[in-house]
């Protein structure tokens, strides 16, 4: 299946990377007079001192001062690039290249939470940390040698106290925040390298943040420090004719020689297809359309020569709220689970969205267990159990710690840009990450985006109320050491736009530039949802609505953060009450796909009643219950619709998510309802043409505007005359 790409920018040079090395050649050849895009895995650049927190080598020059901040590092290098009108996008990925009708080299095919675009180009300049180029162009690179390699990573904390087999090195770099002095400690070991693969690297990065996790700890680094030495070798030479440069190897000047001499050649197709790596009856699809570009000009393009990366059981996309969760559920239950991420760390809102504070929530099931386990941690915990703010570094870890106990395998910087079907049924996702891009094939899959991503892609309806505008309020957090709450509402992000994406951390950065750091995801209430076998409405959950297939109990009140759209609250505004909300499994099947989950915000429910079902605790525990399905539909071909839901549900009594009168719950009202006004309301949208003719009658013998407005609502116009 040929997917149809827009071309969206022409420059001359496009560089992989966001480090400061490859933002000062952009800014010396766009000097030059040449035209320069970046593109970047992260939400900032300066990934070279920031991701890996070695703010001990920013150069005195940039005058930042002796203990420069990664603000200061990310916004000094975002300042430079907009001054020169120097485009660029965050958290976007190289796939492949892409050649003339010569077989000259002509652009770069990339994607994202967009989908896929095409940048046209002359040349490229790599500046990623794992030499992608080398791979895409099929150019020499020097051989890896398996073995043992130093690795580093750099923490922030008050203090570290030494280990065996840890070397640690205090970097003389002071922080103050709250009368606390929190300094930058190197912590570094030995560990063994069987291969450069990413499988391997991970395992890397996990086993070392775990080996140098102290619970004193209040940031750490994105990434972990080594030298793979696989880079690209020594014997290559761009020419006019392999016109690649190495940010290691080439400086400003060789490019800015040989650019020049390169005529600019419009994209035509990929000539130098190495043949289909899939099985003829899969299909790569990304079918949700994005509505920017549409009228450039497009390429056709087929994504089945991609590599097959990995195989396992159960893949679950997002780590986040409802991911991580999700995946330790699979793993305990027995399933080769991966999990992707497309930030550093686990836990999303609550860890690496530092909203670290439960609004509501029904805290039982998996998030107490959750709660507990993050208290037990160390011997002084910040908050007590029954506190609803928790510790962000100490949660994360505490999901990695769980997750690897459980055997999951997770692959941190990653995103799935593409899924992968047969027929109706997805097998798997189009990964991009640090070591490019292939596909992870799996029996059964869960969508923890938070945004549909993967089910929209295979297909999915995209659940629309309304054309009027109407988004919930969004943010971004600074990062301040020590505290763990920072709940921003002063923005609205489109989360599915690249650009809107990049534009709300341009934004951010500006506005936090005296804090610390910046948070890697964007705080947002309410993304895309998908069209599910069953649509959660306001009136259900007024009505207190039961199902057969419940399989979480969320609490919360209707915290809408901006407008409304339901005509049963434009009658009768929500108040400030708590309710619970029984989410049955059917709302997080996609109709008319199999072999996937969708959990978290991207259920299917109208957006009115998603604050009753969003919150922490809440998505912790439907996430879980989410895993445990999946795991389930292994047995079953990868078929969802095929799992014992009662079977479900008692696992997910026994591990206290389900009270055990739930499960005897058939669809339809309970038999005591409480009754108060919503409830009477709820009834009469739940049963309209039942209560049309009621309303009717009562109208005619008595002309009040609040019957009036319920007419008009339910499509009738008796009243017309009297509103």
């Amino acid at each position: 299946m040929k997917i149809s790409v827009p071309i969206i920018k022409q420059v001359d040079l496009l560089i992989l990377g966001g480090s400061s090395t490859v933002v000062e050649k952009a800014l010396a050849l766009r000097q030059q007079g040449h035209s320069v895009f970046l593109l970047t895995p992260y939400t900032y650049f300066g990934e070279d001192y920031c991701a890996g927190l070695n703010l001990h080598e920013v150069p005195q020059s940039w005058q930042l001062g002796d203990n420069p901040r990664p603000a200061q590092v990310k916004l000094t290098l975002l300042k430079k690039l907009l001054q020169a009108d120097i485009t660029f996008l965050f958290q976007s990925y190289p796939v492949k290249l892409l050649y003339g009708d010569k077989g000259q080299f002509a652009g770069l095919l990339i994607a994202n939470r967009s989908g896929f675009q095409v940048i046209a180009a002359k040349a490229l300049l790599d500046g990623s940390s794992n030499c992608l180029l080398a791979d895409l162009a099929a150019l020499p690179r020097k051989p890896f040698k398996p073995g043992k390699r130093k690795v580093e990573r750099i923490v922030l904390a008050e203090n570290y106290e030494n280990k065996p087999g840890l070397e640690v090195k205090d970097l003389k770099r002071v922080y103050r925040y709250d009368d606390k002095d929190y300094r930058l400690f190197q912590v570094s070991r030995e560990l063994n390298f069987d291969s450069n693969q990413q499988a391997c690297l991970s395992q890397v990065e996990c086993q070392m943040r775990k080996d140098s996790w102290q619970p004193q700890l209040v940031a750490a680094a994105d990434q972990c420090r080594y030298q793979l030495n696989d880079g690209i070798s020594i014997s290559y030479t761009p020419s006019t004719e392999s016109p690649y440069f190495f940010d290691s190897r080439h400086d400003s000047e060789e490019i800015a020689a040989i650019l020049p001499q390169i005529k600019a050649s419009a994209p035509v197709q990929d000539k130098k297809n190495t043949g289909r790596q899939l099985p003829e009856d899969l299909q790569v699809r990304r079918q949700d359309k994005y509505f920017r570009f549409e009228n450039a000009a497009h390429i056709e393009l087929e994504l089945h020569d991609l590599p097959i990366l990995e195989k396992c059981q159960v893949l679950v996309v997002g780590g986040g709220t409802a991911g991580a969760p999700a995946a330790i559920a699979a793993g305990r239950a027995g399933a080769k689970c991966i999990c992707l991420e497309s930030t550093s760390g686990l836990g999303g809102l609550c860890t690496m969205g530092r909203i670290g504070r439960y609004w509501y929530g029904n805290k039982v099931g998996f998030c107490h267990e959750l709660d507990r386990g993050v208290t037990e941690m160390g011997p002084h915990p910040k908050y007590p159990l029954e506190h609803n703010t928790k510790d962000t570094e100490w949660k994360r870890h505490w999901l990695l710690l769980e997750g690897d106990k459980a055997g999951v395998e997770y692959r941190f910087q990653h995103s799935a840009v593409a899924a992968l079907c047969r027929d109706k049924q997805l097998c798997g996702a189009l990964v991009c990450g640090p070591g490019g891009a292939g596909f992870i094939l799996a029996e059964a899959l869960v969508d923890a985006s938070g945004n549909a991503d993967l089910a929209l892609a295979a297909g999915a309806q995209q659940a629309r109320e309304t054309f009027e505008p109407a988004l919930q309020g969004a943010g971004l957090s600074p990062i301040i050491p020590g505290n763990d709450y920072s709940n921003t509402d002063y923005n609205f992000i489109s989360e599915e736009d690249i650009f809107d994406f990049t534009r709300a951390f341009v934004q951010a950065q500006h506005k936090f530039a005296k804090e610390f750091d910046l948070v890697q995801m964007a705080d947002t209430r309410e993304r895309r949802r998908m069209l599910g076998e069953i649509t959660l409405l306001p009136q259900d959950f007024y009505a207190q609505r039961c199902y057969d297939d419940t399989i979480c109990l969320a609490r919360s009140n209707f915290d809408t953060h901006g407008f409304i759209v339901s005509p049963m609250f434009m009658l009768q505004p929500p108040n400030e009450e708590p309710y619970f909300a029984k989410v049955p499994f059917r709302a997080l099947l996609p109709k008319g796909l199999e072999g996937l989950l969708v959990t978290g915000l991207a259920v299917s429910a109208h957006r009115d009643c998603l604050p009753l079902i969003r919150m922490q605790p809440d998505v912790h525990n439907q996430g879980y219950a989410a895993g445990l399905a999946a795991s389930m539909a292994v047995k079953q071909n990868g078929k969802m619709r095929r799992i014992d839901i009662k079977k479900l549900q008692k696992q997910l009594h026994e591990c206290g998510i389900l009270e055990k009168e739930i499960l005897q719950e058939k669809d339809g009202l309970p038999p005591n309802p409480i009754v108060n006004e919503y409830t009477r309301l709820a009834k009469i949208f739940m049963q309209p043409d039942k209560a049309l003719p009621e309303l009717q009658k009562k109208f005619a013998g008595e002309q009040d505007l609040f019957t009036a407005q319920l007419l008009a609502f339910m499509g009738d116009n008796s009243a017309r005359e009297l509103l």
